[in-house]
């Protein structure tokens, strides 16, 4: 096949992969270093010289339209390090999905598959049947790859309180404010840090010229369609994330007051035309090239976006701007928890037949995990994409580009940490702030508010999320734009529940009054 790295033969799986099977009781804690193996697992994860790199076939998705040539750098500077041949099948973004439901049917799987989040009924029944390698009993011998795994996030990964997947890791701080301090520092204004002070900042970018120009032509919060910053807004009023627990059942976080609270918040916006009245229809990448020509001074979303703006400085370079997710609202300084996974692999026990080779496999993504690893994703390959000066990575403009086209999707698409074991180096400035606004939101004591349920298998919920996320997307637009009123969204939360949202709640509470861990 034409997008294969080097030769790829992907090796079969039976029919009888997604079988249904009981659901195990096991302890939802991820495993400490200290435990001892449940599988007497012992092996060193320092391997023993191998003259012959060990073959891993791996499907993966290509977030580029051209996935890596053969003799990519990166995948390169990988295998030298893990001693393996990687042989991987490279699939574009959007077709992915369907690209794994139809290897699953064919019964091709590599002995590596990447799968999406969340994870669909029918591979957590191939879970619970036993067809996938379970790795918790096996982590402890595996350090750098356990310290890489996020105990809350494997425990909200975890079926049947075991634990199958090797997650991608994001941070968990999804949420943020990215605003203009140039614009803050002409109207005499600091920083938001409640949504009081943030919709003051808006009105005043929206109406007092910001820009100078003498024209009121500038927007105070871009948005889009998605509405990307209605979950820092829902935080601030006391919003669950996704599911909450009341009086001991799972209940939607969109049916509490909190969530009607930050619909208001956003309903003022609109009415008073702080917000882009657009916003319903409006794709991520008109507001990225709006902020560029200087329309918009606020906007929410991943703090990362900052880094999206670079053409914003090219035209006009005294613009400036910052990022921050420390928002207090009524339960203090709050953030819905991000999945802290984009994705996870997961490994086949019809195609990795022998615990030697799962050991193997473990091993490759163990040493993907030590600093070493870490430093291949966060700064590429030295004297390509980095230099080294006083002990630290820097680069060229010419450097930084290079790592843009040739590390950050491998850096997505393969990377099973976090990258913080790199070694240190001088990032651009914005970089550097949507890193330093992520670090200090992190420290902040029980700043995540989690998803109670993000563990929990509803099938309903699977095969009919899209339908029951719309009912409740666009009721939300309608409420926001003044289309409908309290009444209105009184009968969206019906309709959903009638749609099928009482049956997922049948199913999601079945799983969590059986949960020996419910509560901790």
């Amino acid at each position: 096949m034409a997008n294969l790295i080097r030769k790829s033969s992907i090796m079969g799986i039976v029919g009888s992969l997604f079988v249904t099977a009981a659901l195990a009781g096991c302890s939802s804690t991820p495993p400490k270093a200290s435990e001892t193996s449940q599988q007497g697992t012992s092996e060193s994860t320092t391997p023993a010289k191998e003259d012959k790199p060990f073959v891993i076939t791996m499907m993966n998705l290509s977030v580029l339209s051209e996935p890596p040539k053969e003799n990519d750098p990166i995948i390169t500077a990988v295998e030298k390090l893990t001693n393996t041949d990687l042989q991987i099948q490279w699939v574009p973004n959007g077709t992915y999905e369907e690209k794994v439901n139809a290897t699953i049917a064919s019964g091709q799987l590599p002995m590596v598959l990447l799968i999406g989040t969340p994870v669909q009924s029918n591979i957590k029944n191939a879970m619970r049947a036993g067809q996938f390698w379970e790795i918790g009993p096996y982590l402890k011998d595996y350090p750098n790859l356990q310290k890489a795994l996020n105990p809350e996030v494997l425990k909200s990964t975890a079926v049947g309180g075991k634990y199958y997947q090797i997650n991608r890791a994001r941070s968990l701080v999804g949420d943020g404010m990215i605003y203009r301090t140039d614009w803050l520092d002409k109207l005499g204004m600091k920083p938001p840090t409640n949504l009081d002070e943030m919709y003051e900042v808006i009105k005043a970018f929206a109406t007092k010229d910001p820009d100078g120009n003498g024209k009121n032509d500038t927007i105070g919060l871009a948005e889009e369609k998605s509405i990307r910053g209605f979950k820092l807004i829902l935080a601030a009023t006391g919003g669950g994330n996704v599911w909450e627990i009341k009086n001991d059942q799972v209940v939607p976080a969109h049916e509490s007051q909190a969530f009607v609270e930050a619909m208001n918040w956003y309903k003022r916006l609109y009415q008073e035309k702080l917000i882009n009245q657009d916003f319903a229809i409006a794709e991520r990448v008109q507001n990225i090239d709006n902020g560029n020509k200087g329309l918009f001074g606020f906007r929410l979303g991943d703090n990362d976006f900052i880094s999206r703006h670079s053409e914003l400085f090219k035209i006009n370079p005294k613009a400036e701007m910052d990022t921050s997710s420390i928002l207090k609202g009524v339960n203090g300084t709050k953030l819905l928890m991000d999945s802290g996974l984009s994705g996870s692999f997961v490994i086949p026990k019809q195609t990795v037949k022998s615990e030697a080779d799962l050991k193997r496999i473990l091993q490759y993504f163990d040493k993907l995990s030590t600093p070493e690893g870490q430093n291949i994703f966060e700064w590429g390959a030295e004297g390509i994409h980095y230099t080294v000066k006083d002990g630290k990575a820097d680069r060229t403009p010419e450097q930084s580009a290079k790592y843009a086209a040739e590390v950050i999707q491998l850096q997505q698409a393969m990377q099973v940490s976090d990258g913080s074991l790199a070694m240190e180096g001088t990032y651009d400035k914005y970089t550097s702030k949507y890193k330093a606004a992520k670090k200090e939101a992190s420290a902040v004591p029980g700043i995540f508010v989690t998803n109670p349920a993000a563990a929990y298998n509803s099938p309903t919920f699977d095969s009919k999320r899209t339908q029951l996320d719309k009912i409740i997307n666009d009721a939300r637009v309608k409420y926001i734009m003044g289309e409908i009123d309290t009444a209105g969204w009184k009968a969206a939360l019906d309709n959903w529940r009638k749609s099928g949202g009482d049956k997922v709640l049948e199913e999601l509470n079945k799983e969590y009054q059986a949960d020996p861990n419910k509560g901790k």
